[in-house]
């Protein structure tokens, strides 16, 4: 099995690591399986800057979050109780914790209706992207070893956004991922799969049901990517633009004169 310990020994993930241990030390004792999940592994195997620490237990994420924020001397704890989830404050970096679980969506909202433990590649299963869709254990015994059970590691190779399950159900389950695919593709420089760009098309009506308020804040991640036009070029061609922003869809390959204009 591979082990990435050895990307956690630069310096950018000093703090990164000793988290991680101490929350492995405490899965240990309390008998409990701890990972890091999602973008940190992702971004660990790429070698970027990592922003939060994702965590997911195989139980109950809020006692563990509980004992986690004790353990390092945090009083409080932000539960959301209806998901299993918990956030950490911290000054260096957000900790999310969260029980490994299964969801279940009603066609008119992209919260989950019903949400249940699961194993682990369950959990991983009902993620966005393959690539955001690994583990990496943090017990100190297997500590650094990578679950990669839906080719996450393959996908990164060959830098392409690819769903775990059928886009058709991962889009409509949660419309907002249409506009990360658009997100990931300008941040990463990667492609997405034909079949997601063919769903996403299908799909894009769905992003009616999301609130303005999420769909501005991927729109401004968009925008704040240094590829931008990759991004809004996908928003565009897949149908989404004309209904999230209709004033800039209609000034999709618009001439523009010489003298204000810099290509």
């Amino acid at each position: 099995m591979t082990n990435i310990r050895k990307a956690l020994d630069q310096p950018i993930y000093k703090h990164i690591l000793e988290m991680a241990k101490i929350a492995g030390k405490l899965g240990k004792k309390e008998n409990t399986r701890v990972y890091v999940v999602g973008g940190v592994v992702r971004d660990l195997i790429l070698g970027r800057e990592i922003q939060d620490l994702d965590l997911m237990v195989e139980g109950d994420g809020i006692l563990f979050a509980r004992k986690l924020a004790t353990t390092v001397g945090i009083k409080k704890i932000v539960p959301f109780e209806k998901f299993g989830t918990a956030l950490i404050p911290n000054k260096l970096f957000q900790i999310e914790v969260a029980s490994s679980r299964m969801e279940q969506y009603d066609s008119k909202s992209r919260k989950p209706s019903e949400v249940k433990y699961a194993n682990l590649k369950e959990d991983l299963k009902r993620r966005d992207f393959t690539i955001n869709a690994m583990a990496m254990d943090i017990h100190p015994e297997k500590f650094g070893e990578l679950l990669d059970p839906l080719g996450g590691v393959a996908d990164l190779g060959k830098e392409i956004l690819k769903t775990p399950m059928d886009p058709d159900k991962t889009f409509s389950d949660d419309p907002l991922r249409m506009m990360r695919a658009a997100y990931f593709a300008s941040k990463l420089n990667f492609k997405i799969e034909s079949k997601c760009r063919s769903s996403m098309v299908k799909q894009s009506v769905r992003i009616k049901i999301v609130s303005w308020e999420r769909v501005r804040d991927e729109f401004i991640k968009i925008l704040m990517t240094v590829r931008p036009s990759v991004g809004l070029t996908i928003l565009q061609k897949t149908g989404l633009m004309k209904i999230v922003f209709p004033e800039i869809d209609i000034m999709y390959d618009m001439k523009q004169s010489p003298d204000w204009h810099h290509k």
